[in-house]
């Protein structure tokens, strides 16, 4: 699952409710049955959120009351390997019981990706489960899961040629057009990430002549010409999704994203708060409306959206840098320089080449 599928996740009354019923549980000292993937997802929560020794506490418990469990103990070694325990990640991951299991193989090669051993991690992939697909539709899925975990690790290259060649495949031997979609979409973001625009501009309008109402494609191309900074035909395209689901709020926010782009901060404002007032990712839209409303310098209400985004990216997202620097700006103009220099400090810690800091350093004296 990747972040933003987790961030979505996260907000359904299903997950809400068992992180309820976990916490009401840790409160009263109780013990309570819950599956170890439950528990597993708490975990994650927690550590999206910076709160790595509540997540610990929570596979602890999973532990003890599923011992060997699979998810929890991949959880655990890819703790370790995220603080570069590289020694104790492949301890544990040697432990789990049921080495078999598909987790576990995508536990290793990650493992290997972070040793830059790209090639056997790819070998390791193809020869324990692409080859073992008997349908298209689980190879492609397969593939999508192998492409994810390398653009997790910036491996660009490589995911585009594995998305063309299975996309090649696929017209080869002539999948379904539903299974062939999955790989061209595939395709078309691998490019984009590339950096191969102009060719998953391509790809995607072929598939818009396939599927001409199909929401994500409009919102995928938006999202590629605001990268080209075609803004006035992004705007088209997010308009054209927005047409056919006007509730899209994945669309809504790339428009807002598109004005901003453009200088509209005024117009991107207005976009984002309408985001976060219908319950979009509640961090992403709190720090996009607080570095407009810092544009706009309306501090006191950039002040709280961005300390809200600060309590769940903290240092380690790519939104932390810009959050602290906004946040000093704001206090700095609000008149609390006590605040704007724990802001400062914490974005110098983050980059402290950033040119932008000297002149937030001199306004503080």
């Amino acid at each position: 699952m990747t972040e933003k599928d987790y961030s979505a996740y996260f907000e359904q009354p299903e997950f809400k409710d068992t992180l309820a019923r976990y916490e009401a549980m840790t409160m009263r000292g109780e013990r309570a049955y819950f599956d170890p993937e439950q528990l597993t997802d708490i975990a994650e929560y927690y550590a999206t959120r910076n709160r790595e020794k509540d997540a610990e506490r929570v596979i602890d418990y999973a532990l003890a009351m599923h011992p060997g469990s699979t998810d929890p103990m991949v959880f655990r070694a890819r703790t370790y390997m995220l603080r570069g325990d590289l020694k104790t990640a492949y301890q544990v991951a040697n432990s789990i019981p049921d080495q078999s299991d598909r987790e576990v193989t995508f536990l290793y090669a990650e493992l290997m990706l972070t040793e830059e051993r790209q090639a056997e991690a790819q070998t390791l992939l193809v020869s324990s489960l692409l080859e073992n697909e008997t349908s298209h539709k689980e190879y492609a899925l397969t593939v999508q899961d192998i492409i994810e975990l390398h653009l997790d690790y910036n491996y660009f290259h490589e995911a585009t040629s594995l998305a063309l060649a299975t996309l090649e495949k696929a017209q080869r031997e002539q999948w379904k057009p539903r299974t062939t979609m999955i790989v061209r979409s595939l395709a078309a973001e691998c490019l984009r990430n590339a950096g191969r625009l102009e060719e998953a501009v391509v790809e995607l309008n072929h598939m818009l002549d396939e599927e001409p109402f199909e929401v994500s494609n409009w919102l995928n191309l938006g999202n590629v010409y605001n990268q080209m900074e075609r803004f006035g035909e992004a705007i088209d395209a997010l308009d054209y999704a927005l047409a056919i689901e006007p509730e899209n709020l994945d669309a809504l926010f790339s428009k807002g994203h598109s004005f901003a782009l453009l200088g509209n901060e005024g117009k991107a404002l207005e976009i984002y708060r309408t985001c976060l007032a219908r319950g979009y990712d509640k961090a992403l839209a709190s720090y996009t409306c607080g570095v407009m409303e810092t544009a706009l310098e309306l501090y006191q209400d950039a002040i709280p959206h961005l300390t809200y985004a600060y309590t769940v990216y903290g240092d380690l997202s790519i939104y932390s840098f810009s959050t602290c620097f906004n946040l000093a700006l704001s206090y700095i103009e609000t008149g609390d320089m006590k605040r704007a220099a724990e802001y400062y400090h914490r974005a110098f810690k983050i980059d402290p080449n950033d040119e932008g800091l000297s002149e937030l350093l001199r306004r503080m004296k």
